[in-house]
């Protein structure tokens, strides 16, 4: 298999740190779809990645529908998505969340660097920086329940996609978007956070520095 995508994405990153852990032997094309749109789009015809190509020259897009793939293939028992119930239901609804407060930081990131400054529609960015501190605000609250020094992770003994997608959103912010976390103000996030960047998966595949 082929991970085509950088760990600058997070998208791409929490997927590569899930192929590690599941032990799925693949490799990988750091493609920066900025740096070279024409091979973004040769991959994925929306210019994205995640990309994973399959042995048999199958592509699937998205990190989301890369996962789902992936639990499958290892099947229940490894599993970093719970199968079915209630576990299951709070695992993509933390997955959810965390993707979309990156989806508005990387809009809010946009806005400021991808525009001239006398294009930037700064009420927009406030916006969706609002929009980032009520998902970290909702998030911060479900990593709390968790008590300090606790060994449990978010939905139990194991860790799952739900601690992978907070930890790898958390260090994103923390690089490329500062401001939305100062310091102090989620420290269940931040707990949460240097548990996973410790373990030898999530340093396997560091975030990309600016």
């Amino acid at each position: 298999m082929l991970l085509i995508g950088r760990n600058l994405s997070p998208y791409s990153r929490r997927v590569a740190i899930a192929m590690t852990m599941l032990n799925v032997p693949h490799d990988r094309e750091y493609l920066s779809v900025t740096a070279n749109p024409e091979r973004g789009l040769e991959v994925n015809p929306v210019g994205r990645v995640p990309v994973l190509i399959l042995d048999d020259g199958e592509r699937l897009t998205e990190s989301s529908a890369i996962l789902d793939y992936l639990m499958e293939l290892v099947g229940p028992a490894k599993s970093l998505i719970p199968p079915h119930g209630k576990p299951r239901r709070d695992c993509l609804q933390l997955m959810a969340a965390a993707c979309g407060t990156l989806d508005k930081a990387v809009a809010a990131i946009y806005e400021q660097r991808r525009r001239p400054p006398e294009k930037v529609h700064e009420p927009w960015r406030q916006h969706l920086l609002t929009q980032v501190a009520g998902g970290l605000k909702a998030l911060e609250g479900r990593a709390a329940e968790l008590p300090e020094g606790s060994n449990d992770w978010l939905l139990g003994k194991h860790i799952s996609m739900a601690d992978i997608t907070l930890g790898v959103m958390v260090s994103f912010l923390g690089v490329y978007l500062p401001d939305t976390i100062p310091a102090g103000r989620y420290p269940a996030l931040m707990r949460l956070r240097e548990r996973c960047e410790a373990l030898p998966a999530f340093q396997a595949h560091p975030l990309e520095q600016p």
